[in-house]
């Protein structure tokens, strides 16, 4: 029995030396090949990255991104925006000029045409005299109403006397109706005209025309007087040599008669002109 223990004990020491012989000849080995391995993996990670970091940079390379282009970009859009609102600032301040403009303009037309409305009031137009019966409106004529000349200038028999005899006047229908000054003027003589005139007035006008009106019935002013157009001066009626009421009405230039007809119709004129130049 002393004898199997010992063979088995021996056996087991020999398997257990065995082992152990094997172990220390592996031991060795496997370092070698781990260090190996590391290598070649550290090898295999590493380049990899080098190859990422390749790519990296082309990519920077071809998309050129860099703080000073920013900045430019930046500034750039800053110019751009400035100069939209400038332009746009310039257009607003053009429109409300323009606007302005446009109610100026509508305001003054608006002024012209009332003044235009006012004025049409105060001028007319009037018919040309058409001797020896002619009728026209008044302006600031002798007569208010509608007037027909009976009598016209000129050499005519004489309606009392019968013989020829220069009429240095027009006859005009009224029947004691008002009478006016036809321009402004100063009051130079009123009474009663001895040679058959009647009652009689004359004004003298801006040192040029005197008119006088004769066979009043009446007389509102004295010599010395002013008067201006369209002043009541007397009323007509059938003083003196008359077969029947009317106004005798008479003109003279720097002191030489004329044709009142035609003194009438130059006044008619230019208060037709001034009415055509406001109405238009």
């Amino acid at each position: 029995m002393r004898k199997l223990k010992y063979i088995s004990t021996l056996v087991i020491l020999f398997y257990g030396l065995l082992c152990f012989a094997q172990f220390n000849t592996l031991t060795p080995t496997v370092p070698k090949k781990s260090e190996n391995l590391k290598v070649s993996d550290k090898s295999n990670i590493e380049e990899p990255v080098q190859q990422k970091k390749v790519k990296k940079s082309w990519k920077q390379v071809l998309n050129i991104t860099t703080k000073s282009d920013l900045k430019n970009e930046v500034d750039s859009l800053k110019m751009l925006i400035k100069e939209y609102s400038s332009v746009k600032d310039l257009r607003i301040n053009e429109f409300e000029k323009l606007k302005d403009s446009l109610v100026l303009l509508k305001n003054n037309t608006l002024k012209i045409r009332k003044e235009t409305s006012k004025k049409k009031n105060v001028f007319e137009t009037y018919d040309f005299l058409d001797e020896p019966t002619t009728f026209f409106s008044k302006i600031v004529m002798p007569l208010k109403n509608k007037i027909t000349v009976t009598s016209s200038y000129g050499t005519r028999v004489h309606p009392i006397f019968g013989t020829k005899k220069m009429h240095n006047g027009i006859d005009l229908k009224a029947r004691f109706e008002n009478v006016y000054s036809v321009m402004d003027g100063i009051v130079t003589a009123t009474g009663w005209d001895s040679k058959g005139g009647g009652n009689f007035i004359k004004v003298k006008h801006f040192d040029r025309f005197e008119t006088s009106y004769l066979h009043l019935s009446e007389i509102y002013y004295r010599a010395g007087e002013k008067v201006k157009a369209g002043f009541i001066i007397g009323k007509s009626g059938n003083t003196g040599n008359s077969t029947g009421p009317h106004l005798h009405f008479s003109v003279k230039e720097f002191g030489q008669s004329i044709n009142p007809s035609h003194f009438l119709n130059d006044l008619i004129k230019v208060n037709n002109l001034i009415a055509n130049h406001y109405e238009h």
